[in-house]
């Protein structure tokens, strides 16, 4: 105030002048600007502004406080909105600024509006920030959808692409790679035919996502793999499993299950080492199989193998933990949902079974789709097998005619999908078939006589698929120059497809041979468990309070940082393996594969070490399915 206790009208004016912001006052009568400070003319390029009329603004990047301001001159009422963009000069954008604008009506003494005041508050460095970060974040998701699209093709590559189709085991699996960020990389499958005839049928899990669990599990299917083609038998193959994964850092802990199946009498052999036992399917219902009791790999347990058979029309199952453990749902809720899933994926009676008559594959596509409807997080695996009626084989005998070639692909095409065989496979077979004929018609039948083709497809026991086709004409020697003729043979070659050439006086046989299998594709989860499902069970680990040495663990142990957590705090209470400690997981609402390999590496490592889950929680459902020893009782 001025020394005469009047207002200082040059400070007040310098101050309102150097505010900050844009700052613009409007009469109502004409709508003329009576004040702006330093601001608002900077902003709007304009040195002077007073008795400018608000019309003579004309700019489209200031329209926004031109509006307001006679919107609230007009009707009295207060104009507020956040981060509007001020722009004098559209041909120059960084001149402009974001601003929080508020405009509120110019009341004289009786409450009559007699202008609008704006005031609008630079916020442009907090909208770039704001901006760079969206770019960062955006930036981000795309390295991360870069990083999944890599982990999801390096499990395609390690993985099995097909599995064997045989005339009497049909074979399919399914494999889902969860969402959370690189999870994939666990779980893995395999199946081959083995000198003996019989099918083997493997899923295991490594303890891990992402590609260092990749890594393991291609190694331990490799070793797994390699033995049973070798003719070893299940407990041979998986000891040298068992060998190879105590020289490989993080393969401890890892779960298997191996069956082997005569596809002609049904005697199925199985061994479990901490993994899910099979569930069989028949006529009579679904069932789970009893596991062998043996612990993952480490545990250094006794192995055993059971025997089973699978009836005529039976179906075989084998699938890995984040099928039925969730957080939602109980484990032994979840093997009941499964059991009658696949009990009605495996009669097929409802309509949208009707375009899948493999039983197999409706197990593989209907089971996963059920089980993870509500979310998962962990990979899901399913294999199964069913011990189905031979494919009858296909017979043709057509005239060596150019308009039958189409008849004949047709009937091959379809012949190749009533066998299993996918679309790259029937292809190349239609391929074949098409080029041998063609051939017989052109140079089998040259005198003029129309003869016949004979074609005889069947699927062997050895996973193959052959193709005879038979002309009655005579053999023509190629051309030493074929010119632009001569090339189907290579390209059935290019095809994947075995050729083989007969030739006698009474005509031509040509066989054709092509694996018989069924694509395993591998897929990226669409519906899955977010971080907000663990943030709804968090974890926690106590001890007690009473000085007894227990510690009480509850919420989920789903994923390794959690699982480390809890081992830290028994190996500090118990001082590194020197005290006994009891661990007490009735509070365990979901206990995954990392906190079963940390309890495994505590038995091992804490001689006195009990672990309690009392019978009927999550905890005890997991560790009864993995085989880890626990004690039911309350302390």
């Amino acid at each position: 105030m001025a020394s005469d206790g009047i207002v200082d009208e040059s400070a007040v004016l310098q101050a309102f002048d150097r505010s900050p912001g844009i700052q613009i006052v409007v009469r109502a009568s004409d709508l003329r600007i009576v004040a702006a400070n330093r601001g608002a003319r900077d902003v709007l390029q304009r040195e002077h502004l007073v008795d400018v009329r608000l019309q003579d603004l004309r700019d489209p990047g200031i329209q926004t406080i031109v509006t307001a301001l006679t919107e609230v001159v007009r009707t009295g009422v207060r104009f507020h909105e956040d981060t509007i963009p001020v722009l004098a000069d559209w041909s120059d954008p960084a001149s402009g600024l974001w601003v929080d604008l508020e405009v509120t009506p110019w009341l004289d003494e009786s409450g009559a509006v007699v202008g609008a005041i704006a005031a609008g508050t630079d916020v442009t460095a907090r909208v770039r920030a704001a901006s760079l970060e969206r770019a960062g974040a955006a930036t981000a998701d795309e390295r991360l959808a870069r990083a999944r699209e890599v982990v999801l093709r390096l499990q395609g590559a390690l993985l099995p692409s097909t599995v064997p189709l045989l005339p009497r085991v049909d074979v399919a699996a399914s494999y889902l790679v969860a969402g959370l960020e690189q999870a994939a990389g666990g779980d893995w499958f395999d199946s081959a035919t083995l000198p003996d005839g019989r099918v083997s049928l493997t899923v295991g899990d490594v303890v891990g996502h992402g590609v260092e669990a990749s890594a393991i599990m291609s190694q331990l299917r490799a070793v797994l793999a390699a033995r049973l083609l070798e003719g070893a038998g299940i407990l041979d193959a998986l000891d040298a499993v068992e060998a190879f994964a105590g020289r490989v850092s993080g393969a401890f802990a890892a779960t298997v299950c191996v069956a082997l199946l005569d596809p002609h009498t049904g005697d199925l052999e199985y061994a479990t080492r901490g993994h899910p036992a099979p569930l069989v399917i028949g006529t009579d219902g679904a069932r789970i199989l009893p596991t062998t009791g043996d612990g993952p790999l480490g545990s250094r347990t006794e192995g055993r193998v059971a025997t089973s058979r699978l009836q005529d029309g039976g179906a075989i199952v084998l699938y890995t933990d984040g099928l039925v453990e969730n957080l939602h749902r109980p484990l032994r809720d979840g093997m009941t949902v499964l059991e009658k899933t696949a009990m009605d994926a495996y009669r097929g009676t409802s309509g949208e079974f009707r375009t899948t008559p493999s039983v197999a594959s409706r197990i593989c596509r209907h089971v996963p789709a059920v089980l993870t409807d509500g979310g998962f997080t962990d990979d899901v695996t399913v294999l199964a097998a069913h011990r189905r009626t031979a494919p009858e084989p296909l017979h043709l005998s057509v005239p060596a005619e150019p308009g039958r070639l189409a008849e004949v692909r047709g009937e091959v095409d379809a012949w190749g999908r009533g066998v299993g065989l996918g679309t790259r496979d029937r292809s190349a077979l239609v391929l074949g078939v098409s080029e041998v004929m063609a051939n017989a018609v052109e140079h089998a039948y040259r005198d003029g006589d129309v003869g016949s083709v004979e074609v005889d497809a069947t699927i062997r026991d050895d996973a193959m698929i052959e193709v005879v086709v038979r002309d009655h004409g005579r053999w023509r020697e190629p051309d030493v120059d074929p010119g632009e003729r001569g090339r189907g043979f290579s390209m059935m070659a290019s095809a994947g497809l075995q050729v083989g050439v007969e030739t006698t006086a009474g005509g031509t046989t040509v066989t054709l041979e092509c694996p018989a299998r069924r694509p395993a594709p591998v897929d990226q989860a669409d519906v899955v468990v977010g971080i907000g499902a663990r943030e709804k069970a968090p974890l926690a680990v106590t001890t007690d309070q009473a000085g007894a040495r227990v510690v009480r663990v509850g919420g989920a142990v789903d994923h390794r940082a959690a699982a480390t957590q809890v081992q830290a705090e028994i190996l500090r209470l118990s001082r590194n393996g020197l005290v006994p400690v009891t661990i007490d997981l009735r509070d365990v609402v979901h206990l995954g594969s990392a906190g079963v390999r940390v309890l495994e590496s505590l038995l091992l490592t804490i001689d006195r070490l009990q672990v309690i889950a009392p019978a009927g929680t999550p905890a005890a459902q997991t560790l009864e399915v993995a085989g880890t020893p626990f004690v039911s009782s309350d302390v």
